[in-house]
């Protein structure tokens, strides 16, 4: 019986010399050849195979297994959880921890993370700030951050993004990803399904605030969503090849933002949502979910937005009104201390740079009232209804709803409502926000999508 393989190369073909990660290898049995993969690709020498107590299990031994085999001199790295974690957390300390190991080594000139999201990010960090080249064995279908060139990483209590370099090669084992837990499967197929509303958020700043926009990424998300076909229902199952098409399109997903030079393609307003319920679970011990279950939630949440926005007439706006109703940044900035509390240090400068002037409000309004009907038909062209949204999450096991995600009735108005001051990113959450109609719509929406209320 042959090897299931998923082949992203010929739609990467066209982007080779622009992208930084020169193999991507989905196939079953694929650790035991991981070696052979990587020779070529990272210099001779000392690698330093980096894990955590899981996927050691899962992954690691194997890795390292075939590199003694390959005669490829390496060394082991885990890392362990924090005082208070109960398993490993991505931050920046653990990352500048890493970071600091590999600059005091002479012998290791490569090293290669085995995991998931939180063990990519920390060495994706950590081997982009001692410039050492690292390549990812991925151990679950997760999130699509494997490929991509930023790191989430917890600072200061934040969820933040940072640029760093992506791997110079990503080596997924089918098997291992199929074996993955189903709530982690759950999350990667979450993720990916938020790349209509976040795609329209893209296309949104691009039309208000002239905010770069790549064609080239977009081909990379078309595929991506193109080996999504006909997936969902078979993820519950671990269907071997479904699950190798969900991690091709995870992967073509994190290279669409390395085209892209940011996260734009990939995250918009329902990251945000997303950002917020992992921000206040760190810093207050409020619940949570992995990422892409809790950003599938509010892709559901984000998508009925934009069709409240839709359905708006706006010959009646009156613009000036919008503008006077704009706060000072002074008065808005206690707004923000009673919303934020402890956090308000770590969200300023985000919420500083998202925060209008009234001439640019008035211009942003004028342009989108002038061009009502293009910007709309703009946006809507990579839109899908939230109900249709929410019944392929249902089909692939995925959570539809904030409770689901372990999130109570008043925690998620906040997250919907506070969340936009995060980021400086333009989003269908700041504009209903401009417009004066977050709160109306966010109640509307948490009621009849999500019970609340």
């Amino acid at each position: 019986m042959s090897r299931i393989k998923i082949d992203v190369e010929p739609v990467l073909r066209g982007f080779v010399e622009r992208l930084q990660t020169k193999v991507c290898v989905l196939e079953q049995e694929l650790l035991p050849r991981s070696a052979g993969y990587l020779e070529g690709i990272l210099p001779r020498g000392c690698w330093l195979v980096i894990v955590d107590a899981i996927t050691h299990k899962i992954a690691g031994e194997a890795v390292v297994a075939s590199l003694d085999a390959a005669g490829i001199s390496n060394a082991l790295y885990v890392i362990e959880a924090a005082e208070g974690e109960e398993v490993p957390v991505a931050d920046d300390r653990k990352a500048g921890v890493l970071r600091d190991h590999l600059r005091a080594s002479a012998e290791i000139v490569a090293c290669i993370a085995v995991g998931a999201g939180t063990i990519n990010d920390i060495v994706k960090m950590a081997a982009y700030q001692a410039k050492v080249p690292y390549a990812v064995v991925a151990t679950a279908p997760s999130m699509n951050g494997y490929t991509s060139g930023i790191a989430a990483l917890l600072s200061e209590g934040v969820k933040t993004t940072q640029p760093c370099d992506p791997p110079l090669a990503c080596l997924v084992d089918l098997d291992v990803m199929a074996r993955s837990p189903a709530r982690m499967i759950a999350s990667g197929f979450g993720d990916l399904l938020s790349k209509p509303v976040s795609n329209a958020d893209w296309r949104l700043g691009y039309r208000l605030n002239d905010a770069g926009y790549s064609s080239d990424a977009m081909v990379l998300v078309e595929a991506g969503s193109a080996l999504l076909e006909g997936v969902a229902s078979k993820l519950p199952l671990r269907d071997v090849e479904a699950v190798g098409r969900l991690s091709a399109s995870l992967c073509l997903s994190g290279m669409s933002m390395s085209l892209a030079g940011s996260s734009s393609p990939a995250s918009g307003g329902e990251h945000l949502i997303s950002h917020y319920i992992d921000m206040t679970h760190f810093a207050w011990g409020e619940g949570h979910d992995f990422h892409g279950c809790q950003v599938g939630v509010g892709t559901i949440t984000t998508a009925a937005m934009y069709e409240r926005l839709a359905a708006l007439d706006p010959s009646s706006w009156d613009i000036e009104e919008r503008v006077k109703a704009l706060p000072s940044w002074a008065s808005y900035e206690e707004v923000l201390r009673t919303r934020f509390g402890s956090l308000y240090g770590a969200v300023e400068l985000h919420a500083k740079q998202a925060f209008p002037t009234p001439a640019v409000l008035r211009e942003r309004l004028t342009r989108l009232k002038s061009g009502w009907a293009e910007i709309l038909a703009d946006v809507q062209s990579t839109l899908r209804p939230a109900l249709a949204i929410r019944e392929e999450l249902l089909s692939a096991g995925c959570p539809v709803t904030f409770r689901e995600i372990g999130v109570t009735d008043e925690r998620a108005r906040r997250a919907v409502v506070y969340c936009k001051d995060i980021r400086a990113r333009y989003t269908i959450l700041h504009l209903a926000g401009e417009l004066g109609l977050l709160d109306v719509w966010a109640d509307d929406i948490l009621r009849d999508l999500h019970g609340v209320g």
